[in-house]
């Protein structure tokens, strides 16, 4: 079966350079990883929504390298974003039955789990909301809706908040028969901390580079702690809901921001200073 085809008569679409904001560090990631491989090019998004990422990586590879392979694996929980991911694939002419979109969550244990699909104001809008995640262990069922959200029941729960239940994978599983990443990219609303502590040795074996948005302070630090204990290196660390001085200026970060660079697999160039230099020396080509 043929993949999707591209529309030629489709207008063409012309964006800005990405703003500043925390979004840029991802961008950053992306591009130097994309830049920095060789013979094929390999991304995972965890907490894909609509896999935005992961088509913006397929369209870097295209344009810095036509000729790459590349392998991009999406996985995302929500159903209706899962979805949305599938058609965002084949409008940008990247077939996604030739790629990994994984219908799951993603946890540091296998299983069933609940999953937030609803706000605590027992709101369900997934345009308007991408803050899905892992449901709390002390939440307590009230009410079974009686109908259902794609396939799944729903629950509303005493804090008002709505669930479903979803698959949970481990980052482990996705690793496994891959033998090199070049970027992970996890937004996983709370649940990074467990992920990667869970899966280290693979990351360490196997993964370049990691572009973590965190969501808490506590799970900063420790992933802070775990990295760098494993020889990790940090090329850009900011705390979620802070006002940060970075090196293009003043950046407001709701989400944190953490870029880690593995120096086993991505080579003695690497490192915060040669990064920064780098990144404002681009800048200032740029802005004057």
């Amino acid at each position: 079966m043929r993949g999707p085809q591209p529309v030629w008569n489709a207008p063409i679409v012309r964006t800005p350079y990405p703003a500043f904001n925390e979004e840029y560090f991802e961008w950053i990631d992306l591009l130097e990883s994309v830049v920095a491989t060789r013979n094929s090019y390999t991304m995972i998004e965890l907490g894909a929504g609509t896999g935005r990422w992961a088509v913006r990586a397929a369209s870097a590879v295209r344009h810095y390298n036509p000729n790459l392979p590349f392998r991009l694996i999406a996985v995302e929980a929500e159903p209706t974003h899962f979805e949305w991911m599938r058609l965002h694939f084949a409008d940008n002419d990247v077939d996604p039955n030739q790629h990994s979109l994984l219908y799951a969550a993603v946890s540091d244990v296998p299983g069933e789990v609940s999953f937030y699909v609803g706000t605590e104001c027992g709101d369900i809008a997934p345009g308007a909301w991408y803050g899905q995640r892992l449901a709390k262990d002390y939440e307590v069922d009230i009410q079974v809706e009686e109908a259902p959200y794609g396939r799944h029941q729903v629950r509303r729960h005493v804090s008002g908040a709505i669930s479903i239940t979803v698959t949970a994978i481990t980052l482990v599983s996705i690793l496994d028969g891959l033998d090199q990443v070049d970027l992970i990219d996890s937004d996983l609303q709370g649940a990074e901390l467990g992920v990667i502590r869970s899966s280290i040795r693979e990351l360490d074996a196997k993964v370049k580079r990691l572009h973590i948005g965190t969501h808490g302070r506590a799970i900063e630090n420790e992933l802070r702690q775990l990295l760098t204990s494993h020889g990790w290196r940090c090329l850009a660390d900011y705390p979620c809901f802070s006002l940060e001085e970075t090196p293009w200026g003043p950046i407001e970060f709701q989400d944190g921001v953490q870029s880690w660079v593995n120096p086993s697999h991505a080579g003695p160039w690497w490192s915060p200073s040669a990064f920064v230099s780098k990144m404002k020396a681009r800048f200032k080509r740029r802005h004057g």
